[in-house]
């Protein structure tokens, strides 16, 4: 017991050191933290050496951060955030974690590794970029608000990931016993997160609005939080998942905005620990060995931002001039939750400290975006001046077309709202039949295994088999539905009222996005079947592949268009013949 108060006493004092250290040097607390921690750490000074305090601490802190996380995300603030930020912020993680992947297999690391170091890099830091622009003067700046709705996004997708690796980092099974354990494990959740919405969650407003208490908002939200977690835990997940989920409960409750007020000294205090903690880790030995490939993979994520981020926001959000290089580079920062993956990644023994590489990326990162934030309207004005007239001007088209179709999604009518509720339905279709599937194989072992008969076993199998059947119609025909509501869409946005050439249009596009998606997916999909580097060639066809439906989807749209238009005019010129024919 002496040992563990010493021990906290060291990070209280450090923790203050490393808050005084960030301040001096107008940087966010957390880099000082993990400095501090470093230092202490069994790996430098030694003053911290006691595994089964920090392990735990590490483990609390992740619930908590998640938590006080899952509290920004009630459905309805989800709602307002728009498609805009949610497809930007899919698409920078999916290409940071490809183009992160590619590299990472380039420098010569496996499959898993590659996929880990491609995920590091994948998010940006809601902590980092908000405290340097405060510091700057910067956040009444038009751009930040759609930054902060694709961090939240981020954050959202990182909870995902680290759900993914925590079911499948079970090696004592097979990949499909991973695979349906996963997948079940994860609709059970989203079930039972459902279930509690409608029918547990009025009782407990009930209860609070009628104490009118903050003690019992505090203690049900802390409740919710370790049931959650638990509940979590015994589906073999992280239980930071059930936490997050937990705080998106509480974030509807009334009075979450006191609860939120009243968590907040301690949320500081263990998300300091988790923080020290992690960085007890860290070692600078293996910063030094990896000093390459961590100045390597940090320059990955700066072009990448440069190129793929400031295209995203130029495309999807119309952010042109200095907007979409200042953008860009406030997103330099690579997150905390980088931290929480590399810490995953231990489970898989993958041989590589990546807390470490983790840990340095996030401090590098940090420190460029804070230097190089100044300079983003002078970086501008010589690209856009080396930049040949043609591609810019067709760079103004396309980025003209697609603000027109987002907006035209973003509009609350008839048709975004049919698209919103026909996609919902199937993937609710797909995910039901994928539960059956795994859901039946699992119960059938069960079955077999506690002597039930074969014949009642096919019996069952039938029912469920016609149940799938089902399931998959439902998704179909509404799939349907969403490719006609499209094109709907589509042809409203661009003035096209061909419905046949805006399907054809539509289909082109559907099966480049499901070849994109599969081409992002795939450092995944290597990942759990284990594969090889050689299989890396998979991904590098079907980019090529990608490139000619792009190709032939451009050539469709600009055609039809042309022939529409040239319709049009054949049928004006014709009336006004046939109407001078009248007339003489």
């Amino acid at each position: 017991m002496e040992q563990e108060l010493i021990t906290l006493g060291i990070l209280f004092s450090f923790a203050l050191v490393g808050g005084i250290l960030a301040t001096k040097f107008k940087q966010p607390i957390l880099l000082g933290l993990l400095l501090v921690g470093a230092v202490i750490g069994p790996k430098a000074l030694g003053l911290v050496h006691d595994a089964h305090i920090m392990e735990p601490m590490i483990e609390f802190g992740a619930i908590l951060m998640l938590f006080v996380l899952g509290l920004e995300f009630d459905i309805p603030r989800l709602k307002k955030i728009g498609i805009k930020a949610i497809l930007i912020a899919v698409l920078n993680s999916a290409l940071l974690t490809f183009i992160g992947f590619i590299v990472s297999v380039g420098i010569g690391f496996d499959i898993q590794t590659a996929l880990f170091m491609g995920v590091i890099l994948a998010f940006g830091s809601t902590v980092v970029i908000v405290k340097v622009l405060e510091n700057k003067g910067m956040m009444d700046r038009q751009e930040v608000p759609l930054l902060i709705a694709i961090l939240i996004i981020e954050d959202i997708i990182a909870v995902i990931v680290i759900t993914f690796f925590s079911g499948m980092s079970d090696k004592s099974t097979s990949l499909l016993s991973n695979i349906e354990g996963l997948i079940i494990s994860m609709i059970i959740l989203v079930v039972a997160y459902i279930l509690f919405i409608r029918f547990i969650k009025p009782v407990l407003a009930w209860l609070i609005k009628s104490n009118n208490s903050e003690e019992i908002t505090v203690f049900t939200a802390l409740g919710l939080c370790a049931g959650f977690a638990y509940f979590a835990y015994a589906l073999k997940l992280s239980p930071a998942v059930g936490a997050f989920l937990a705080g998106s409960i509480v974030a509807s409750l009334p009075n979450s905005k006191s609860f939120e007020h009243a968590v907040a000294p301690y949320n500081l205090i263990i998300s300091s620990f988790f923080f020290i903690a992690i960085g007890t880790l860290i070692d600078f030995a293996a910063i030094m060995d990896n000093i390459m490939i961590i100045l390597v993979l940090v320059a990955t994520v700066m072009i990448t931002k440069i190129v793929a981020f400031s295209g995203l926001v130029y495309f999807f959000a119309n952010m042109k001039g200095d907007k979409m290089f200042f953008s860009s580079i406030a997103m330099f920062s690579v997150g905390e939750f980088s931290l929480l993956v590399a810490k995953e990644a231990t489970k898989f023994n993958i041989g590589v400290d990546l807390v470490s590489i983790a840990a340095a990326i996030i401090a590098v990162s940090a420190i460029l975006m804070s230097f190089v934030i100044n300079y983003s309207d002078k970086m501008y004005a010589p690209t856009m001046e080396n930049m040949p007239y043609t591609l810019r001007k067709k760079m103004e088209g396309v980025s003209s077309y697609v603000k027109s179709l987002s907006d035209e999604l973003d509009i609350n009518n008839k048709n975004s709202e049919a698209l919103k509720s026909n996609m919902g339905k199937t993937f609710a279709g797909f995910f039901i039949s994928m539960l059956l599937v795994f859901g039946w194989r699992r119960l059938a072992n069960y079955l077999v295994e506690s002597g039930v008969s074969m014949s009642a076993v096919n019996t069952g199998m039938i029912a469920i088999m016609g149940l799938i059947a089902c399931s998959l119609f439902y998704s179909v025909y509404h799939s349907k539905k969403v490719s006609r509501t499209f094109a709907e869409i589509f042809g409203n946005a661009t003035n096209t009222r061909n419905a046949v050439q805006n399907r054809k249009v539509v289909a082109r596009a559907f099966w480049a996005i499901t070849n994109l998606s599969i081409i992002l997916a795939s450092p995944f999909i290597l990942f759990m079947f284990n594969a090889g580097r050689i299989y890396i060639i998979v991904p590098v066809i079907l980019i090529i592949i990608l490139i000619y439906q792009i190709s032939k989807l451009t050539e469709t749209a600009t055609s039809e268009s042309s022939d529409y238009y040239s319709t049009s005019k054949k049928f004006e010129y014709s009336v006004k013949n046939h109407n001078s024919g009248w007339k003489i």
